[in-house]
């Protein structure tokens, strides 16, 4: 974790949950201890948005949740479309000049703890798709945050 200890309160961390239809944002405060639900962005055409919250937030580390099956095993369709996903935003941030780590995580179980979020709050259909992206992303967000703290203990 020293890698990040010269980051940790000079810059954030987001999370992206991506999905085929959707990306769930979150996004870190300064101190990497808390994440924070941000936004859903529709897949198609995500990434101007992308690079002006990593401007407007001063990203320095990009967290996306990776597809782990409750066994531990990696792969499948999604896990190639995520990685997909992972090197065009590699790409595009070398384009534009803009310096950022991208580092997947276990997104295992984020929906189904947003779900339960959003259920206990009473959350509607409506309104639970419209959140449950951005949830999931914060639910991801915040273990990695929690790991990387623990690392520096």
């Amino acid at each position: 974790m020293i890698k990040y200890r010269s980051i940790i309160g000079k810059k954030r961390v987001l999370c992206l949950d991506y999905g085929d239809r959707r990306i769930g944002v979150a996004v870190s405060d300064i101190g990497w201890n808390i994440a924070s639900p941000l936004e859903v962005l529709e897949t198609h055409g995500a990434f101007g948005r992308l690079f002006q919250v990593i401007e407007e937030y001063e990203v320095a580390v990009a967290v996306i949740g990776f597809p782990v099956s409750l066994g531990g095993e990696t792969g499948g369709q999604q896990a190639k479309k995520v990685e997909v996903f992972a090197n065009k935003l590699r790409e595009l941030a070398a384009k534009r000049g803009v310096e950022i780590q991208i580092k997947f995580w276990d997104e295992r179980l984020s929906t189904k703890a947003a779900q339960r979020i959003l259920s206990e709050d009473g959350a509607t259909g409506a309104r639970r798709r419209r959140n449950i992206d951005k949830i999931a992303a914060c639910f991801v967000l915040q273990g990695f945050l929690d790991y990387v703290n623990l690392s520096l203990v």
